[in-house]
């Protein structure tokens, strides 16, 4: 590389500020999780995550383009502000913060459109006038839902994911050249910040000084299991899709972020929302007993620890889709253990340490029989 030549663009200090705003709206949807009561508590909390990651990845795409000038910076810091708006909604946002939640969203849409017409190049911003229409319709379902009785409001959240799926199919990539270091980088320090929930949950969950053997115990698996998590994704997969993107061409390239990392990762997240909101009600079941077993407890600190299961079959099967959409191999050995988790929260009577042991053994066996299947030694570091 010469003098004259620019490196490749990778993530700004800016963009990591932005990213502040994510950690929060990852907490409060997972307290969402924590305070569920049934199916409709859980599709409700999914609509709220899709909707937060189709527009924050929509502006990973508009800083992917434009860079971050400084007034880029501008444009998401006012962001940050309608972003940290609709999280403080999150907890209401099937109630009282429904009309607030859904203005936010609104005005989250319009800043992304402007700023990518400003921008992001006069062929990216023909792109955007294409896609721009069903995220304006999108933002004024959301909007709908404050305005009707709360038992709809869930399923007009949920309702823009088809428009989601309409616009990712019908995308060819014309007008968008992605960056795909940039790209890539952006998304798994995405994931980094869903997998500190965890950390968070487990640490929340402890409330208090550990003390009993056990307590130790079910902390250091924790911990291994949010470690092994990190492992499954960031040992090698995240410089895989990268090559497999760059050297891809732009049609397969744009189908590999609309549903590789627009589509699988959101699921990959929810998965690790589940296993956070699992992890805190597993540690708090074995250090505060008495509590957990308050029968006016929500639901998913009241029986609910197999969540922490049901998260990880999620992330499994998710990441298994990731990997078939970029052909990286072997694919089965995840899926194999999505299913296994799955069969684990459902038939066997599992709570607690043992529950935690299961879930830390289950990763452990996948990433050890890929490893195997590949050939090569374990990796370090």
């Amino acid at each position: 590389m010469t003098e004259t030549e620019p490196g490749p663009f990778r993530a700004q200090t800016i963009e990591l500020f932005f990213d502040l705003v994510f950690v929060f709206t990852i907490t409060q949807i997972t307290h969402l999780i924590e305070h569920a009561h049934g199916p409709v508590d859980f599709l409700h909390a999914l609509a709220v995550l899709m909707l937060v990651w189709w527009m924050y990845g929509g502006y990973i795409w508009l800083t992917n383009h434009a860079h971050t000038p400084n007034s880029m910076r501008l444009v998401l810091m006012a962001a940050m502000a309608c972003f940290l708006l609709m999280a403080l909604a999150i907890p209401e946002s099937a109630g009282e913060g429904r009309l607030l939640f859904g203005a936010a969203y609104l005005a989250i849409v319009l800043l992304h459109f402007a700023a990518f017409v400003w921008q992001g190049g006069p062929a990216a911003a023909r792109a955007m006038l294409r896609i721009v229409p069903f995220n304006l319709a999108a933002a004024l379902l959301v909007l709908s839902s404050g305005l009707f009785g709360e038992s709809w409001s869930w399923i007009l959240l949920l309702s823009p994911a088809l428009l989601y799926v309409l616009v990712s199919v019908l995308n060819t990539g014309e007008g968008f050249a992605l960056d795909v270091g940039h790209f890539v980088e952006r998304h798994g320090l995405l994931l980094i910040i869903v997998l500190g929930e965890t950390v968070i949950s487990t640490g929340s969950g402890f409330a208090s000084l550990p003390h009993e053997f056990s307590d130790f115990a079910i902390l250091f698996l924790a911990v291994a299991l949010i470690g092994a998590l990190w492992w499954s994704y960031f040992d090698r997969d995240d410089q895989r899709a990268e090559h497999k993107m760059a050297t891809a061409d732009n049609r397969r390239r744009t189908r590999i972020a609309l549903f590789g990392y627009n589509g699988a990762h959101l699921f990959m997240i929810a998965g690790l929302i589940l296993v956070a909101a699992g992890l805190k009600t597993v540690i708090g079941a074995q250090i505060h007993p008495t509590i957990a077993a308050d029968a006016h407890a929500p639901a998913a600190a009241h029986g609910s620890d197999a969540l922490l299961l049901y998260g990880l079959a999620l992330y499994l099967a998710s990441d298994t889709a990731f990997r078939a959409i970029l052909q990286l191999r072997p694919i089965s050995v995840r899926l194999a253990g999505a299913a296994l988790g799955l069969a684990l929260a459902v038939l066997a009577p599992l709570h607690g340490l043992p529950m935690l042991a299961a879930a830390l053994a289950l990763i452990v066996v996948v990433l050890f029989a890929e490893n195997r299947m590949q050939g090569r030694a374990v990796p370090k570091g």
